[in-house]
């Protein structure tokens, strides 16, 4: 992030933040809903009376679950939905049983604010259960902050940066899903868009997420990648990686037809986005950091292949893989077994990495008739340009600290 937006404080008052949003306040409404612009409320009315599949998975679980683990947000989003006030109730007195669920106490206290209260929200806003998970770093605790202080009216820190938000590893579907709500909370109340600053990792972060799953996932997902697959489209639908991730999500089979997914699939899915088949999808993508996910096709039988730091999973895969070429996509993955190895020039749109050498090790090879050194990435792996010729080399250290060519016996 750059410029006075990244050194701006989330320090306003939560009666400022509402002040400065007119757009986002119906005639009905006391303050801007978490999570739903009007126009994504106004999307789930619609599904109300149209009676969309979406709707009546939502509601037969509604009716049919009171034991759910999400009962509390699933009836305050019935209630906002179709405004009937014994579920309201019912949501409200679920969160004074359930003093420890800060997200759902935080979105029944907002989407159900014209029946809480005053009593209500003293012994909900004074549970000490509350004040004492806020001490925790995981992602899911930091949107679980951010969304109190909003409903209790309380100062707002200032934002992660995207780079920040990176480290929470966001392939996993369970933080994946409470970083979108993260972004879209602060973007919507603040104007700051956090992933600004990490532009490229954002970019490529839907088909990273698609990638990331195995064969077996990617054919039968869990309800907590579905839904953050929707979320996450639903930040910026117009990324090409977003419309690949769209294709993948809203396929039928992908549809969560039960269980607390329900509610999430009805919260983000959006038929009326546009999305392209995830199977025209190059299938490989590579993280300069140090990560790699690639698969040999989309069939549910593909080789697939997750290489980081200190860790190097595969599935479905021949047992010498790590020792000869292997081919993903556009990608030729070369492991590099000698000390030297003939490597094949790069054209077109293809490309090739090197795998197996030591984090940041240092390579050699031929630019022209110069012979220069590069340096592998924290997980062993290093793209190859298009313009190498002959043989690469390792030089065994890090290329910081790299000896002469005439020391280990290679040519000049």
């Amino acid at each position: 992030m750059k410029g006075s937006a990244a050194n701006f404080a989330l320090t306003l008052p939560v009666a400022l933040w509402i002040a400065t949003l007119p757009e986002f306040i119906t005639a009905q409404e006391h303050s801007p809903h978490l999570l739903l612009t009007a126009q994504r409320l106004k999307r789930l009315q619609h599904d109300r009376e149209r009676q969309t599949v979406r709707w009546l998975n939502f509601e037969n679980r509604v009716t049919t679950v009171p034991d759910s683990l999400e009962r509390g947000f699933e009836l305050a989003l019935y209630y906002l939905v179709t405004r009937d006030q014994k579920r309201g109730r019912e949501a409200i007195q679920w969160a004074l049983d359930h003093p420890c669920e800060l997200r759902q106490i935080a979105l029944i206290v907002n989407w159900c604010d014209p029946l809480v209260s005053d009593e209500e929200r003293r012994k909900l806003r004074s549970n000490r259960c509350e004040r004492a998970a806020r001490d925790g770093r995981a992602i899911a605790t930091i949107r679980d902050d951010l969304f109190l202080r909003i409903v209790w009216g309380e100062e707002l820190p200032g934002p992660h940066t995207g780079k920040q938000l990176e480290q929470f590893g966001l392939t996993d579907a369970r933080n994946l899903l409470a970083a979108c709500e993260y972004i879209a909370t602060v973007r919507r109340g603040q104007g700051i868009d956090m992933r600004q600053d990490d532009a490229p990792f954002f970019r490529r972060l839907p088909a990273e997420f698609l990638l990331a799953m195995k064969p077996a996932e990617l054919e039968n997902p869990k309800w907590e990648q579905a839904a953050a697959a929707l979320a996450l489209v639903s930040l910026d639908p117009n990324l090409d990686s977003s419309q690949f991730l769209q294709g993948w999500a809203m396929e039928d089979r992908q549809m969560i037809r039960e269980g607390p997914g329900v509610a999430y699939e009805l919260l983000w899915g959006d038929p009326y986005l546009p999305g392209v088949s995830y199977r025209n999808l190059d299938p490989w993508i590579y993280d300069p950091a140090g990560l790699l996910y690639a698969r040999t096709d989309w069939n549910r039988d593909a080789c697939w292949i997750s290489i980081s730091p200190n860790r190097t999973e595969d599935a479905n895969c021949p047992p010498a893989w790590r020792e000869h070429p292997q081919t993903f996509g556009s990608m030729t993955l070369i492991p590099v077994t000698t000390q030297c190895i003939d490597v094949p020039q790069v054209k077109g749109r293809e490309a090739a990495i090197l795998s197996g050498l030591n984090p940041h090790e240092a390579v050699s090879y031929l630019n022209g008739k110069k012979r220069v050194s590069s340096e592998a990435d924290a997980a062993g792996l290093w793209v190859l340009p298009g313009y190498i010729e002959g043989k690469v080399c390792r030089l065994m250290m890090r290329s910081d600290s790299v000896p002469s060519l005439a020391t280990l016996g290679l040519p000049r």
